[in-house]
């Protein structure tokens, strides 16, 4: 072997390297965002903010997501955060990073969904009869009872159209 060659075999240590740089490889879509916001939020459009610190894997993947803070309190902005870290990917820490173990902190907004959720979730089903031909006993109800009808109507012009009488 040449005294080339030897010069540049690896170490058996790696060499400490540089901070980590978080990069996205993958972010939540606008339908992840909607699945996750919060019910009660989602129903009474409040809108809110978390911010999750969480464990970098080393396929880029978030494990171990901790809630450092949320607003409002008591929506559940910082659950939906958490469920939300399944949906990220970052550039995984290098080979041989050395530091302390990679961790991102990430603010999550949420804003109440454009779509069509809540119209959807008001629409009544429609409700349609289906249409049967009316049979003769209907048609007999329906003549009868405009017969009846119109004799009434006969009754009541015949005794206003009498003046003078009084009874």
């Amino acid at each position: 072997m040449s005294a080339s060659k030897a010069a540049v075999a690896i170490p058996e240590r790696p060499a400490v390297m540089g901070p980590y740089k978080p990069d996205w490889i993958e972010k939540p879509s606008g339908d992840d965002m909607e699945w996750a916001y919060p019910a009660h939020a989602q129903r009474h459009d409040i809108e809110g903010k978390a911010v999750i610190r969480c464990a970098v894997g080393h396929d880029g993947r978030l494990s171990d997501c901790q809630v450092i803070s949320e607003t409002p309190m008591g929506e559940d902005f910082g659950v939906a955060a958490v469920a939300l870290s399944q949906k990220f990917r970052m550039l995984p820490p290098p080979e041989g990073y050395a530091g302390k173990p990679a961790e991102v902190t990430i603010p999550v907004v949420f804003q109440v969904p454009e779509s069509n959720w809540k119209a959807e979730a008001t629409i009544q089903p429609k409700v349609e009869l289906p249409a049967t031909p009316l049979d003769s006993g209907d048609i007999l109800l329906i003549v009868g009872l405009a017969a009846i009808a119109f004799a009434l109507l006969a009754l009541l012009f015949a005794a206003v159209g009498r003046p003078g009488r009084r009874g």
